[in-house]
């Protein structure tokens, strides 16, 4: 089914782009050239090509990965930004060239005015039906999504009553709840799922798509089961007097009778993922060329400062818990760390006179610019750690385990707020600001730990 919708909307799609195209070949020719429309081999080449480049906007954009989950008011600002920033490239590569067709620039702007509108038009009335159809579909539970519901005996009650008993299904298929009192709920017609502390086994059995918190007051558990649920990719959402425990950005939803805030997905959107890749790719490949010249500086001084390879490798965890082999310049005498693996301090002597100098303006860490050409790593992300530092710190914050979601960085949020961490303790401090970062996802936010870092750095404010 999901499938189905997905190709449905990319044949829709291209052929608003190419509809699009040819009317706007049609004002072109009759107002602008002032001769006689007629279909060429340029006209069809050009549509065709000109329609997959939509497609290709919009697959970039992540338009096709959540077919189900619809909003046609989200539809029209989505197609409004990506016909105004479509057209704009269209009318630079396309147009812009075509200058002995065009009087004066108001033909110019008039032009992609007209291109922009005719593009938003066609493609938004094609949405607009199949979201139309899609929230039909929904709302007489034609689709539906597995849901549970996790809280107290009387917030699950109401909850359930409130959703089951409303006019128009908002998708909710019920599958079961979880009851934080640990007792069976005879007053509503869904099993019994288990124990709280049965999370992750109940999320393993079941295919849940959707959970839903509800307490009657604030309970210390909330963040955790949210964390549990957003490290499996369930769609979480809360009751408002619940909403204070979550750090980060919330999105409100008005389900009629009752008011549910979603949580956000802890996944970058599509189109900046890919921007934060080609980003990663482009400006670690420069920053290992320009940087040479100091890295074989910075080479000598390692040889100098103390016997022992140049480069110091370590196993680290990565994404999906990946090892990879982390690379830094040595900073420590060599076999400095025989047995037991120990973090290094501000006062650690293990540390070479030079490798004090290379932590402080964080030196040390520049030839990880390989790991993020390779894609082991990003610029921007959460610090990887070894398996043994990290299972110390799930035993007491299991929600570390969401940093497995996203690549390891160079530099993180963490960092910038933080520092380097000298024990378990502040590691366990330094990852409430990871969290937060992993919440609010974007290419601003890393643009901003970029800015950070670069003060960080020249400031000599590392250890």
């Amino acid at each position: 089914m999901i499938r189905l919708e997905r190709l449905k909307r990319i044949l829709s799609d291209f052929i608003a782009g190419g509809i699009s195209w040819v009317l706007f070949f049609v004002y072109r020719k009759i107002i602008i050239e002032e001769s006689v429309f007629e279909i060429s081999e340029t006209l069809i080449y050009g549509t065709i090509a000109v329609a997959f480049f939509w497609i290709l906007i919009y697959i970039c954009s992540g338009n096709y990965i959540e077919v189900r989950r619809v909003s046609r008011l989200n539809e029209l600002y989505r197609t409004a930004i990506q016909s105004i920033l479509g057209s704009i490239l269209i009318f630079f590569f396309l147009i812009i060239d075509d200058i002995e067709n065009y009087s004066n620039y108001k033909s110019y702007y008039n032009a992609l005015l007209i291109l922009t509108t005719l593009h938003f038009s066609t493609t938004f009335i094609e949405r607009y039906i199949l979201t139309s159809h899609m929230v039909h579909k929904i709302q007489n539970k034609k689709v539906q999504f597995s849901t549970i519901l996790i809280g107290n005996t009387k917030s699950i009650i109401k909850t359930f009553n409130m959703l089951d008993n409303m006019s128009r299904s908002m998708g909710h298929d019920f599958i079961g709840y979880i009851n934080t009192e640990n007792k069976a709920i005879d007053e509503v017609e869904i099993q019994n799922l288990g124990h709280i502390h049965e999370l992750e086994k109940i999320i393993k059995k079941y295919p849940i798509e959707e959970a839903i918190i509800t307490f009657d007051n604030n309970t210390n558990d909330t963040s955790q089961i949210m964390h549990a649920l957003a490290y499996h990719n369930i769609i979480t959402k809360i009751s408002p007097n619940l909403s204070d425990v979550f750090l980060g950005k919330i999105k409100p939803q008005s389900f009629f009778s009752i008011s549910l805030i979603e949580i956000p997905k802890i996944q970058m959107p599509f189109f900046q993922y890919v921007v934060k890749r080609l980003t990663d790719i482009i400006t670690s490949a420069i920053a290992l060329l320009i940087l040479s010249p100091l890295f074989v500086f910075i080479s000598i001084m390692v040889k100098l400062s103390s016997s022992g390879p140049v480069f110091y490798f370590q196993k680290r965890l990565g994404y999906k818990k990946t090892t990879f082999n982390i690379i830094k310049f040595r900073s420590m005498y060599t076999n400095a760390e025989s047995k037991t693996p120990l973090l290094s301090s501000s006062k650690d002597t293990r540390i070479t006179p030079w490798g004090k100098i290379m932590r402080k303006y964080r030196l040390d860490e520049l030839p990880q610019f390989y790991n993020v050409l390779i894609g082991e790593m990003s610029i921007v992300g959460p610090r990887p750690e070894r398996a043994f530092f990290a299972n110390k710190i799930l035993l007491t914050a299991p929600h570390y385990k969401l940093i497995y979601k996203v690549k390891p960085g160079i530099t993180s949020w963490g960092m910038v707020k933080f520092g380097y961490a000298e024990n378990i303790d502040e590691m366990i401090k330094r990852l409430r600001y990871d969290i937060i970062y992993l919440y609010n996802l974007s290419l601003f936010h890393d643009i901003q730990v970029l800015i950070w870092t670069i003060f960080i750095v020249l400031q000599g404010r590392g250890k």
